[in-house]
């Protein structure tokens, strides 16, 4: 997609989908860091569900976001600040930022980069919000549709092809302690998911992701995944990791 069409409305649809299911977690971790106020960055904020939570939830922050896709910050049904920009380059003064936000965004940037600017715009005190990273080496289902080591690699090499890192939520407390940033927490964001005969709308918005990934593994997984859903249960655990620093 380049950067001048609008993305589909099903693909803003699972953007809003993916906001949804990591809420809980995201809003524990801005208690926890005890926002309040002043500048927070959400990087690769994509149609801005993040932006608007913290808007609706803390009023007195100010909030900014950031996407290099311009169609998706073109898409999005909000008034809130945004900015194109890189992660690797972020257009803001040093020792600025009470917060920096990641919402599975850490995965498509170099994150080595990404990080050490996290840190230069921080300012002492400030903190950085890795609010979901997932692992795909982790990956479980039941009963599995076909080869369950087949479904992770294809789905892992799609997301590989697509530039993303697949198993990053492992390497998070690596990557981070390189910074020279404190690690407060590290933790697990996500559960198992027990997909029954009323669920298969929300199976059917993770085809919908997965089709763009990898499309033949895609329609094999959607056949067999919905089959089990049909008769009962389908359960998938995808490790989605969270990790929340501090910049002393």
């Amino acid at each position: 997609m380049s950067k001048r069409e609008k993305p589909p409305t099903y693909w803003l649809d699972f953007l809003a989908w993916q906001a949804d299911q990591t809420r809980r977690t995201r809003r524990y971790l801005a208690r926890r860091a005890a926002l309040r106020e002043g500048l927070v960055i959400d990087v690769a904020c994509g149609a801005g569900q993040v932006l608007e939570e913290l808007v609706s939830t803390r009023p007195k922050l100010r909030v900014v976001g950031l996407d290099a896709d311009l169609s998706i910050l073109g898409a999005a049904n909000s008034d809130l600040p945004r900015v194109a920009g890189r992660a690797e380059a972020l257009p803001f003064p040093a020792g600025r930022a009470t917060a920096v936000i990641f919402h599975l965004a850490l995965m498509w940037v170099r994150p080595a980069e990404a990080l050490v600017e996290t840190k230069r715009v921080l300012r002492r005190g400030g903190h950085l919000i890795l609010a979901a990273e997932p692992d795909y080496a982790g990956m479980l289902s039941h009963p599995e549709p076909g080869s369950k080591q087949l479904m992770a690699e294809r789905l892992a090499r799609g997301i590989q092809r697509a530039g993303g890192d697949p198993f990053i939520g492992k390497r998070l407390p690596a990557l981070v302690e390189r910074t020279g940033l404190e690690i407060l927490e590290y933790g697990l964001a996500s559960r198992p998911w027990h997909y029954g005969p009323d669920d298969l709308n929300e199976l059917e918005r993770v085809f919908t992701f997965r089709l763009e990934l990898n499309p033949r593994s895609a329609r094999d997984w959607w056949v067999k995944a919905r089959q089990a859903a049909k008769r009962g249960s389908y359960m998938e655990f995808l490790p989605v990791f969270y990790l929340l620093a501090v910049k002393r």
